[in-house]
Protein backbone atom coordinates (compact mmCIF):
# COMPACT_ATOMS: atom_id res chain seq x y z
CA UNK A 1 0.00 0.00 0.00
CA UNK A 2 1.28 3.50 -0.91
CA UNK A 3 1.58 5.02 2.25
CA UNK A 4 0.33 2.04 4.97
CA UNK A 5 3.75 0.09 3.78
CA UNK A 6 5.43 3.73 4.37
CA UNK A 7 4.09 3.89 7.45
CA UNK A 8 5.21 0.88 9.28
CA UNK A 9 8.69 2.59 10.64
CA UNK A 10 10.50 1.75 7.53
CA UNK A 11 11.63 4.41 4.47
CA UNK A 12 12.71 3.58 1.44
CA UNK A 13 15.26 4.00 -1.55
CA UNK A 14 15.03 1.96 -4.38
CA UNK A 15 17.50 -0.53 -5.30
CA UNK A 16 18.92 -0.39 -9.03
CA UNK A 17 19.43 -4.29 -9.44
CA UNK A 18 15.35 -4.67 -7.98
CA UNK A 19 12.61 -3.19 -9.85
CA UNK A 20 14.20 0.03 -10.83
CA UNK A 21 15.32 2.17 -14.12
CA UNK A 22 18.95 2.27 -14.93
CA UNK A 23 21.39 4.30 -13.27
CA UNK A 24 21.80 7.47 -14.72
CA UNK A 25 25.72 8.11 -15.67
CA UNK A 26 27.89 10.59 -14.32
CA UNK A 27 31.30 11.70 -14.98
CA UNK A 28 32.17 13.44 -11.40
CA UNK A 29 30.98 13.88 -8.14
CA UNK A 30 29.98 17.30 -6.84
CA UNK A 31 28.42 18.15 -4.13
CA UNK A 32 25.05 20.44 -4.21
CA UNK A 33 23.79 22.67 -1.58
CA UNK A 34 19.73 22.95 -1.86
CA UNK A 35 18.16 25.72 0.00
CA UNK A 36 15.07 24.88 1.74
CA UNK A 37 11.89 27.35 2.06
CA UNK A 38 10.85 27.17 5.46
CA UNK A 39 7.51 28.78 5.03
CA UNK A 40 6.01 30.45 8.54
CA UNK A 41 2.61 32.13 9.74
CA UNK A 42 4.38 34.92 11.38
CA UNK A 43 0.72 35.21 13.29
CA UNK A 44 0.41 32.48 15.01
CA UNK A 45 4.79 31.98 14.98
CA UNK A 46 4.87 28.84 12.84
CA UNK A 47 8.28 28.26 11.93
CA UNK A 48 9.38 24.81 11.41
CA UNK A 49 13.53 24.13 11.31
CA UNK A 50 14.33 20.22 10.37
CA UNK A 51 18.04 18.81 9.68
CA UNK A 52 17.20 16.26 7.46
CA UNK A 53 18.28 12.93 8.77
CA UNK A 54 21.71 11.75 6.89
CA UNK A 55 21.64 14.97 4.93
CA UNK A 56 25.03 15.66 3.57
CA UNK A 57 24.18 18.93 1.88
CA UNK A 58 24.97 22.47 3.04
CA UNK A 59 21.31 24.31 3.18
CA UNK A 60 20.41 27.68 4.21
CA UNK A 61 17.70 28.06 5.56
CA UNK A 62 15.00 30.89 4.20
CA UNK A 63 11.41 32.41 5.50
CA UNK A 64 8.35 33.44 3.51
CA UNK A 65 5.54 35.22 4.57
CA UNK A 66 2.55 32.97 3.74
CA UNK A 67 -0.11 35.36 5.18
CA UNK A 68 -2.10 32.38 6.51
CA UNK A 69 -4.75 34.48 8.47
CA UNK A 70 -3.66 37.99 7.59
CA UNK A 71 -5.94 40.74 8.34
CA UNK A 72 -8.10 42.90 6.04
CA UNK A 73 -7.84 40.89 3.07
CA UNK A 74 -10.35 38.70 1.56
CA UNK A 75 -9.73 35.30 1.07
CA UNK A 76 -10.93 34.71 -2.76
CA UNK A 77 -8.90 35.82 -5.17
CA UNK A 78 -6.01 36.51 -2.90
CA UNK A 79 -2.41 36.08 -3.76
CA UNK A 80 0.40 35.62 -0.56
CA UNK A 81 3.39 37.19 -2.07
CA UNK A 82 4.43 41.08 -2.10
CA UNK A 83 5.44 43.25 -5.03
CA UNK A 84 8.62 42.94 -4.02
CA UNK A 85 8.70 39.23 -4.23
CA UNK A 86 7.06 39.24 -7.49
CA UNK A 87 9.29 41.76 -9.00
CA UNK A 88 12.19 39.95 -7.90
CA UNK A 89 10.70 36.67 -9.40
CA UNK A 90 10.01 38.75 -12.90
CA UNK A 91 13.59 39.16 -13.01
CA UNK A 92 14.46 35.53 -12.44
CA UNK A 93 11.97 34.82 -14.72
CA UNK A 94 13.64 36.81 -17.48
CA UNK A 95 17.17 35.07 -16.81
CA UNK A 96 16.13 31.15 -16.10
CA UNK A 97 14.16 28.65 -17.46
CA UNK A 98 12.18 27.36 -14.36
CA UNK A 99 10.94 24.21 -13.58
CA UNK A 100 9.03 22.76 -10.95
CA UNK A 101 9.26 19.46 -9.44
CA UNK A 102 6.20 17.93 -7.67
CA UNK A 103 7.13 14.74 -5.41
CA UNK A 104 4.88 12.07 -4.37
CA UNK A 105 5.00 8.64 -3.02
CA UNK A 106 3.68 6.73 -6.50
CA UNK A 107 1.82 3.45 -6.53
CA UNK A 108 1.11 0.46 -8.48
CA UNK A 109 -0.88 0.78 -11.40
CA UNK A 110 -1.96 -2.21 -11.61
CA UNK A 111 -2.11 -5.61 -9.75
CA UNK A 112 1.07 -7.01 -11.20
CA UNK A 113 2.87 -3.71 -10.36
CA UNK A 114 1.95 -4.61 -6.31
CA UNK A 115 5.23 -6.55 -5.53
CA UNK A 116 7.61 -4.76 -7.47
CA UNK A 117 5.82 -1.48 -5.40
CA UNK A 118 6.31 -3.36 -2.53
CA UNK A 119 10.31 -4.25 -2.92
CA UNK A 120 11.07 -0.63 -3.69
CA UNK A 121 9.43 0.39 -0.79
CA UNK A 122 11.49 -1.93 1.41
CA UNK A 123 14.47 -1.94 -0.21
CA UNK A 124 15.02 2.08 1.18
CA UNK A 125 16.96 2.02 3.73
CA UNK A 126 15.18 5.15 5.68
CA UNK A 127 12.09 2.83 5.64
CA UNK A 128 14.19 -0.41 7.30
CA UNK A 129 16.86 1.16 8.92
CA UNK A 130 19.15 -1.60 9.54
CA UNK A 131 22.29 -1.92 11.62
CA UNK A 132 25.28 -1.05 9.50
CA UNK A 133 26.73 -4.94 9.66
CA UNK A 134 23.61 -5.88 8.16
CA UNK A 135 22.79 -3.28 5.40
CA UNK A 136 23.89 -5.81 2.75
CA UNK A 137 20.97 -7.68 3.73
CA UNK A 138 18.89 -5.08 2.03
CA UNK A 139 17.56 -5.94 -1.01
CA UNK A 140 16.95 -9.76 0.07
CA UNK A 141 14.94 -9.06 3.27
CA UNK A 142 13.09 -6.18 0.99
CA UNK A 143 11.97 -9.33 -1.39
CA UNK A 144 10.87 -11.33 1.83
CA UNK A 145 8.55 -8.56 3.34
CA UNK A 146 7.26 -7.62 -0.57
CA UNK A 147 6.26 -11.41 -1.25
CA UNK A 148 4.51 -11.47 1.90
CA UNK A 149 2.70 -8.81 1.61
CA UNK A 150 1.67 -8.33 -1.87
CA UNK A 151 -1.08 -10.77 -1.52
CA UNK A 152 -3.09 -8.59 1.26
CA UNK A 153 -1.99 -5.36 -0.94
CA UNK A 154 -3.28 -7.01 -4.03
CA UNK A 155 -6.77 -7.48 -2.16
CA UNK A 156 -7.16 -3.89 -1.21
CA UNK A 157 -6.19 -2.44 -4.78
CA UNK A 158 -8.70 -4.98 -6.19
CA UNK A 159 -11.35 -3.14 -4.49
CA UNK A 160 -10.26 0.70 -5.20
CA UNK A 161 -10.36 -0.90 -9.01
CA UNK A 162 -7.34 -2.52 -9.39
CA UNK A 163 -4.57 0.11 -9.23
CA UNK A 164 -3.22 3.64 -7.52
CA UNK A 165 -5.14 6.65 -9.05
CA UNK A 166 -2.21 8.70 -7.71
CA UNK A 167 -0.27 8.85 -10.59
CA UNK A 168 -3.50 10.19 -12.74
CA UNK A 169 -4.29 12.40 -10.02
CA UNK A 170 -0.66 14.47 -9.81
CA UNK A 171 0.09 14.39 -13.37
CA UNK A 172 -3.32 16.37 -12.95
CA UNK A 173 -2.56 18.31 -10.48
CA UNK A 174 1.11 19.36 -12.41
CA UNK A 175 -0.87 20.26 -15.31
CA UNK A 176 -3.44 22.54 -13.07
CA UNK A 177 -0.16 24.36 -11.40
CA UNK A 178 1.47 24.91 -14.75
CA UNK A 179 -1.37 26.34 -16.12
CA UNK A 180 -2.14 28.53 -12.70
CA UNK A 181 1.94 29.89 -13.43
CA UNK A 182 1.35 30.93 -16.56
CA UNK A 183 -1.84 33.00 -15.81
CA UNK A 184 0.33 34.46 -13.40
CA UNK A 185 2.89 35.36 -16.20
CA UNK A 186 5.54 32.67 -14.90
CA UNK A 187 6.32 30.32 -17.72
CA UNK A 188 7.18 27.06 -16.07
CA UNK A 189 7.37 23.09 -16.62
CA UNK A 190 6.08 21.35 -13.87
CA UNK A 191 7.09 18.21 -13.45
CA UNK A 192 6.70 14.70 -11.33
CA UNK A 193 8.68 12.64 -9.61
CA UNK A 194 7.47 9.51 -7.57
CA UNK A 195 9.69 7.63 -4.94
CA UNK A 196 9.10 4.12 -5.65
CA UNK A 197 7.07 3.88 -8.93
CA UNK A 198 7.06 5.52 -12.13
CA UNK A 199 7.56 7.96 -13.28
CA UNK A 200 10.67 7.79 -10.71
CA UNK A 201 12.49 10.76 -9.52
CA UNK A 202 15.82 9.95 -11.60
CA UNK A 203 13.49 9.97 -14.39
CA UNK A 204 12.28 13.32 -13.90
CA UNK A 205 15.48 14.97 -12.88
CA UNK A 206 17.25 13.49 -16.29
CA UNK A 207 14.43 14.89 -18.25
CA UNK A 208 14.87 18.76 -16.24
CA UNK A 209 18.74 18.02 -17.38
CA UNK A 210 17.71 17.40 -20.92
CA UNK A 211 15.69 20.57 -20.81
CA UNK A 212 18.52 22.90 -19.29
CA UNK A 213 16.27 23.79 -16.62
CA UNK A 214 17.82 26.72 -14.73
CA UNK A 215 16.28 27.48 -11.63
CA UNK A 216 14.03 24.76 -10.15
CA UNK A 217 11.80 24.74 -7.50
CA UNK A 218 11.07 21.29 -5.31
CA UNK A 219 7.43 20.83 -4.29
CA UNK A 220 6.96 17.77 -1.82
CA UNK A 221 2.58 17.01 -2.44
CA UNK A 222 2.98 16.37 1.31
CA UNK A 223 1.66 19.39 3.85
CA UNK A 224 3.55 18.63 6.30
CA UNK A 225 7.12 17.39 6.62
CA UNK A 226 7.97 13.81 7.67
CA UNK A 227 11.53 12.47 7.33
CA UNK A 228 9.33 9.40 6.21
CA UNK A 229 7.91 11.04 3.01
CA UNK A 230 9.73 14.90 2.21
CA UNK A 231 12.75 13.45 4.01
CA UNK A 232 13.31 10.51 2.12
CA UNK A 233 12.84 11.90 -1.25
CA UNK A 234 14.82 14.87 -1.02
CA UNK A 235 17.32 12.96 0.04
CA UNK A 236 17.31 11.00 -3.29
CA UNK A 237 17.51 14.58 -4.88
CA UNK A 238 20.52 15.06 -2.76
CA UNK A 239 22.24 12.06 -4.04
CA UNK A 240 21.43 12.97 -7.79
CA UNK A 241 22.20 16.27 -7.64
CA UNK A 242 25.59 16.05 -5.95
CA UNK A 243 26.86 13.43 -8.95
CA UNK A 244 26.18 15.73 -11.74
CA UNK A 245 28.33 18.47 -12.06
CA UNK A 246 25.22 20.23 -14.55
CA UNK A 247 22.78 19.96 -11.60
CA UNK A 248 25.47 20.86 -9.18
CA UNK A 249 25.13 24.23 -10.63
CA UNK A 250 21.49 24.74 -10.72
CA UNK A 251 19.73 26.88 -8.25
CA UNK A 252 17.00 24.82 -6.26
CA UNK A 253 14.26 26.13 -4.01
CA UNK A 254 12.66 23.20 -1.77
CA UNK A 255 9.39 24.10 -0.32
CA UNK A 256 9.34 21.65 2.84
CA UNK A 257 6.26 22.32 3.88
CA UNK A 258 3.19 24.15 3.36
CA UNK A 259 0.15 23.17 6.25
CA UNK A 260 0.41 26.59 7.57
CA UNK A 261 -0.11 28.19 4.25
CA UNK A 262 -3.35 30.74 3.85
CA UNK A 263 -4.42 28.92 0.88
CA UNK A 264 -4.59 25.33 2.04
CA UNK A 265 -6.07 26.34 5.45
CA UNK A 266 -9.08 27.89 3.62
CA UNK A 267 -9.20 25.27 0.91
CA UNK A 268 -9.41 22.13 3.88
CA UNK A 269 -11.92 24.44 5.33
CA UNK A 270 -14.09 24.84 2.33
CA UNK A 271 -14.03 20.99 1.74
CA UNK A 272 -15.14 20.63 5.65
CA UNK A 273 -17.49 23.27 5.45
CA UNK A 274 -19.71 21.89 2.29
CA UNK A 275 -19.72 18.28 3.43
CA UNK A 276 -21.00 18.94 6.83
CA UNK A 277 -24.10 20.56 4.68
CA UNK A 278 -24.90 16.92 3.51
CA UNK A 279 -25.75 15.75 7.11
CA UNK A 280 -29.25 16.28 8.74
CA UNK A 281 -28.21 18.02 11.52
CA UNK A 282 -24.26 19.52 10.86
CA UNK A 283 -23.95 21.22 14.72
CA UNK A 284 -23.59 18.01 15.93
CA UNK A 285 -21.08 16.14 13.46
CA UNK A 286 -17.94 15.57 14.95
CA UNK A 287 -15.32 16.66 12.40
CA UNK A 288 -12.39 13.49 12.88
CA UNK A 289 -9.11 14.15 11.47
CA UNK A 290 -7.06 10.94 10.54
CA UNK A 291 -3.67 11.64 9.07
CA UNK A 292 -0.96 9.46 8.52
CA UNK A 293 0.77 7.58 11.09
CA UNK A 294 4.96 7.61 11.60
CA UNK A 295 6.89 5.62 14.32
CA UNK A 296 7.39 7.31 17.46
CA UNK A 297 11.07 6.49 17.44
CA UNK A 298 11.04 9.42 14.49
CA UNK A 299 9.59 11.76 16.55
CA UNK A 300 11.58 11.38 19.68
CA UNK A 301 14.93 9.96 18.50
CA UNK A 302 15.08 11.44 15.06
CA UNK A 303 13.39 15.37 15.25
CA UNK A 304 10.74 14.50 12.88
CA UNK A 305 8.40 17.91 13.33
CA UNK A 306 5.49 15.71 11.54
CA UNK A 307 3.10 15.40 14.49
CA UNK A 308 3.68 18.74 16.14
CA UNK A 309 2.97 20.24 12.71
CA UNK A 310 0.17 18.13 11.78
CA UNK A 311 -1.20 19.61 15.35
CA UNK A 312 -0.33 23.12 14.36
CA UNK A 313 -2.44 22.18 11.15
CA UNK A 314 -5.11 21.18 12.78
CA UNK A 315 -5.36 23.73 14.84
CA UNK A 316 -5.36 26.56 12.21
CA UNK A 317 -8.21 24.87 10.16
CA UNK A 318 -10.42 25.14 12.92
CA UNK A 319 -9.48 28.42 13.62
CA UNK A 320 -10.63 29.28 10.24
CA UNK A 321 -13.64 27.09 10.67
CA UNK A 322 -14.31 28.61 14.09
CA UNK A 323 -14.09 32.01 12.54
CA UNK A 324 -16.69 31.00 9.83
CA UNK A 325 -19.12 30.42 12.64
CA UNK A 326 -18.51 26.55 12.58
CA UNK A 327 -17.78 25.32 16.48
CA UNK A 328 -18.12 21.70 15.75
CA UNK A 329 -16.29 19.30 18.01
CA UNK A 330 -12.92 17.58 16.74
CA UNK A 331 -10.42 14.83 16.68
CA UNK A 332 -7.26 13.91 15.82
CA UNK A 333 -5.91 10.35 15.33
CA UNK A 334 -3.44 8.44 13.15
CA UNK A 335 -3.88 6.01 10.62
CA UNK A 336 -1.58 2.61 8.56
CA UNK A 337 0.26 1.59 11.79
CA UNK A 338 2.07 -1.56 10.60
CA UNK A 339 4.17 -3.52 12.72
CA UNK A 340 4.77 -4.57 16.48
CA UNK A 341 6.83 -0.92 17.19
CA UNK A 342 4.66 2.15 18.57
CA UNK A 343 2.95 4.13 16.52
CA UNK A 344 1.98 8.03 17.00
CA UNK A 345 -1.39 8.20 19.15
CA UNK A 346 -4.03 7.91 19.07
CA UNK A 347 -5.00 5.57 16.32
CA UNK A 348 -7.97 5.83 13.97
CA UNK A 349 -9.37 2.26 14.68
CA UNK A 350 -9.70 2.49 18.37
CA UNK A 351 -10.62 5.97 18.03
CA UNK A 352 -13.70 5.20 15.77
CA UNK A 353 -14.46 2.56 18.25
CA UNK A 354 -14.48 4.76 21.57
CA UNK A 355 -16.31 7.09 19.64
CA UNK A 356 -19.14 5.08 18.97
CA UNK A 357 -19.50 3.67 21.96
CA UNK A 358 -19.34 6.76 23.69
CA UNK A 359 -22.60 8.09 21.66
CA UNK A 360 -21.21 10.02 18.81
CA UNK A 361 -23.49 9.61 16.23
CA UNK A 362 -22.49 11.32 13.43
CA UNK A 363 -18.81 11.73 11.99
CA UNK A 364 -17.09 13.28 9.04
CA UNK A 365 -13.93 11.73 8.63
CA UNK A 366 -11.33 14.15 7.19
CA UNK A 367 -7.79 13.07 5.47
CA UNK A 368 -5.94 15.65 6.49
CA UNK A 369 -2.43 14.42 5.30
CA UNK A 370 -3.66 13.73 1.40
CA UNK A 371 -3.65 15.50 -1.28
CA UNK A 372 -4.81 12.83 -3.48
CA UNK A 373 -7.07 9.79 -3.37
CA UNK A 374 -5.11 6.68 -2.97
CA UNK A 375 -5.47 3.52 -1.13
CA UNK A 376 -5.63 4.99 2.09
CA UNK A 377 -8.76 7.39 1.59
CA UNK A 378 -10.55 4.64 -1.20
CA UNK A 379 -9.90 1.73 0.83
CA UNK A 380 -8.50 2.30 4.40
CA UNK A 381 -10.58 5.23 5.41
CA UNK A 382 -13.96 5.05 2.91
CA UNK A 383 -14.33 0.97 3.37
CA UNK A 384 -12.05 -0.57 7.06
CA UNK A 385 -13.13 2.25 9.01
CA UNK A 386 -16.61 3.28 7.70
CA UNK A 387 -17.48 0.02 8.25
CA UNK A 388 -15.83 0.06 12.03
CA UNK A 389 -17.30 3.25 12.56
CA UNK A 390 -21.01 1.98 11.62
CA UNK A 391 -19.94 -1.33 14.08
CA UNK A 392 -19.43 0.77 17.03
CA UNK A 393 -22.74 2.84 16.89
CA UNK A 394 -22.36 5.77 14.88
CA UNK A 395 -25.15 6.44 12.66
CA UNK A 396 -23.73 8.71 10.22
CA UNK A 397 -20.62 8.78 8.07
CA UNK A 398 -18.84 11.44 5.86
CA UNK A 399 -15.54 12.07 4.03
CA UNK A 400 -14.26 15.19 3.10
CA UNK A 401 -12.64 14.46 -0.24
CA UNK A 402 -8.52 14.83 -1.32
CA UNK A 403 -7.84 18.10 -2.15
CA UNK A 404 -7.47 17.03 -5.30
CA UNK A 405 -7.42 19.98 -8.18
CA UNK A 406 -9.72 22.73 -6.18
CA UNK A 407 -8.79 25.67 -7.94
CA UNK A 408 -7.99 27.62 -4.44
CA UNK A 409 -5.84 24.67 -3.75
CA UNK A 410 -3.84 24.99 -7.09
CA UNK A 411 -3.95 28.76 -7.10
CA UNK A 412 -2.10 28.85 -3.23
CA UNK A 413 1.01 26.16 -4.67
CA UNK A 414 1.81 28.61 -7.82
CA UNK A 415 1.90 31.05 -5.36
CA UNK A 416 4.11 29.29 -3.44
CA UNK A 417 6.23 28.43 -5.94
CA UNK A 418 6.52 32.10 -7.03
CA UNK A 419 7.68 33.12 -3.53
CA UNK A 420 10.21 30.56 -3.41
CA UNK A 421 11.57 31.52 -6.86
CA UNK A 422 14.09 34.25 -5.90
CA UNK A 423 15.68 32.08 -2.74
CA UNK A 424 16.90 29.26 -5.20
CA UNK A 425 20.52 29.21 -4.72
CA UNK A 426 22.95 26.60 -5.10
CA UNK A 427 25.67 26.51 -2.62
CA UNK A 428 28.94 24.84 -2.02
CA UNK A 429 29.70 22.00 0.17
CA UNK A 430 32.82 21.53 2.52
CA UNK A 431 34.94 18.39 1.35
CA UNK A 432 33.20 15.33 2.13
CA UNK A 433 34.82 13.23 5.18
CA UNK A 434 35.17 9.88 4.81
CA UNK A 435 33.39 7.38 2.92
CA UNK A 436 30.61 5.07 3.61
CA UNK A 437 32.48 2.29 2.57
CA UNK A 438 35.46 2.52 4.87
CA UNK A 439 33.87 0.25 7.09
CA UNK A 440 33.33 -2.69 4.99
CA UNK A 441 37.02 -2.42 3.36
CA UNK A 442 37.87 -3.82 6.65
CA UNK A 443 38.26 -8.08 6.30
CA UNK A 444 37.82 -8.96 9.82
CA UNK A 445 34.32 -6.61 9.69
CA UNK A 446 33.38 -8.63 6.47
CA UNK A 447 33.74 -11.61 7.97
CA UNK A 448 31.63 -10.85 11.06
CA UNK A 449 28.36 -9.18 8.59
CA UNK A 450 28.40 -12.54 6.88
CA UNK A 451 28.70 -14.16 9.83
CA UNK A 452 25.55 -12.93 11.40
CA UNK A 453 23.53 -11.89 8.16
CA UNK A 454 23.93 -15.66 7.63
CA UNK A 455 22.09 -16.05 10.72
CA UNK A 456 19.32 -13.52 10.36
CA UNK A 457 19.00 -15.12 6.57
CA UNK A 458 18.63 -18.54 8.16
CA UNK A 459 16.00 -17.77 10.79
CA UNK A 460 14.08 -15.81 8.20
CA UNK A 461 14.18 -18.38 5.99
CA UNK A 462 12.97 -21.63 8.45
CA UNK A 463 10.21 -18.50 9.36
CA UNK A 464 6.59 -20.88 8.55
CA UNK A 465 5.21 -17.60 7.32
CA UNK A 466 8.28 -16.99 4.71
CA UNK A 467 8.37 -20.56 4.13
CA UNK A 468 4.48 -20.79 2.88
CA UNK A 469 5.02 -17.87 1.02
CA UNK A 470 8.06 -18.88 -1.28
CA UNK A 471 6.48 -21.89 -1.59
CA UNK A 472 3.41 -20.54 -3.30
CA UNK A 473 5.29 -17.26 -4.95
CA UNK A 474 8.55 -18.54 -6.57
CA UNK A 475 10.82 -16.02 -7.36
Amino acid sequence: MEATALSSGFHPLVKRNGYRVPRSSCSQRKFVSLVRCDLKDRSFGINKKLKPEGSSIAIRRLSFKTNVFEQARSVAGDTSFDDTTTAKTRSHVAEDKIGVLLLNLGGPETLNDVQPFLYNLFADPDIIRLPRPFQFLQGTIAKFISVVRAPKSKEGYAAIGGGSPLRKITDEQADAIQMALQAKNIAATVYVGMRYWYPFTEEAVQQIKKDKITRLVVLPLYPQYSISTTGSSIRVLQDLFRKDPYLAGVPVAIIESWYQRRGYVNSMADLIEKELQTFSDPKEVMIFFSAHGVPVSYVENAGDPYQKQMEECIYLIMEELKARGVPNNHKLAYQSRVGPVQWLKPYTDEVLVDLGKSGVKSLLAVPVSFVSEHIETLEEIDMEYRELALESGVENWGRVPALGLTPSFITDLADAVIESLPSAEALSKPNAAASDDSESSDAFSYIVKMFFGSILAFVLLLSPKMFHAFRNHII
